[in-house]
């Protein structure tokens, strides 16, 4: 006779922790209850809940360390395009030439044209290998801010210093993000993964840069192609201080990630 009397205990009891778990909210007590004196499968169930948030919060604070570097790839796309299909009459309309008569545009469209493939190559491999890793780590806005930056200050020396010249290319803005790797190193040298490496590498394209163009200027005389040493100052002057007004620093978070703000 006791044998079938547990069972109906057994049974009241699953029945009564079914209806806690799928009883509204409104039908519960008034206060509640702590979670020690919570039913265990409703307990398992709200730990559950709990845990996925927390997992959920991580993803997004992941999703916004990595992420595509827009800007740089649009400038690619764009000069690539114009490139492809600019006529001679829309290179006139864009090109940076002393008489501008207050065509302000020319400024940064002269960035978009190059004066062959080669010139080209050079300028978006370059603004890539540069650009990206400072776009992914301070953000679309400011990497941008300092590149067009770069390529106002480097038509204005231009026009400063050789009013006679045309400008075309992106050289300007390429040196104004190289040299604001400077800022970048000095605000968060402590927590940028490969520092060194990336002190290595600014110091050996420096150094190529210079080489080359010092063997350019002593065997062709800085003619075919004419580089605009006044463009390339002025766009890497620009960059230093725009980076050291325009970059953050990093801040870290619990997880060790860090998150550029």
């Amino acid at each position: 006779m006791s044998e079938p009397r547990n069972n109906n205990n057994s049974v009241e009891q699953s029945n009564k922790d079914v209806r806690l778990l799928l009883l509204p909210a409104t039908d519960k007590a008034d206060t509640n209850p702590p979670m020690t004196n919570l039913p265990p499968l409703q307990k398992i169930f709200i730990d559950d809940l709990t845990k996925a948030g927390d997992d959920d919060i991580a993803r997004l604070k992941r999703q916004r360390v990595w992420r595509v570097p827009w800007f740089i790839l649009l400038m690619c796309f764009m000069q690539i395009s114009l490139h492809l299909i600019a006529n001679e009459c829309m290179q006139r309309r864009l090109i940076y030439k002393p008489e501008w008569s207050h065509e302000y545009w020319r400024l940064i469209t002269y960035m978009l044209l190059h004066a062959d493939a080669w010139h080209l190559t050079l300028n978006i491999c370059l603004q890539c290998l540069i650009g990206v890793c400072l776009e992914l780590e301070q953000g679309h806005g400011r990497l941008a801010v300092v590149y067009l930056a770069g390529g106002l200050a480097g038509a204005l020396a231009n026009a400063w210093l050789q009013p006679h010249l045309l400008l075309l290319g992106a050289s300007a803005g390429v040196y104004a993000m190289l040299l604001s790797h400077v800022p970048h190193l000095v605000l968060n040298f402590s927590h940028l993964s490969h520092r060194f490496a990336r002190i290595a590498a600014l110091l050996i394209l420096c150094l190529s840069d210079v080489g080359f163009t010092t063997f350019h200027f002593r065997q062709h005389h800085n003619r075919n192609p004419r580089i605009s040493l006044e463009a390339h100052l002025g766009g890497g002057v620009a960059g230093l201080l725009c980076g050291f007004i325009m970059y953050r620093r990093v801040q870290k978070m619990s997880n060790q990630k860090s998150i550029y703000l």
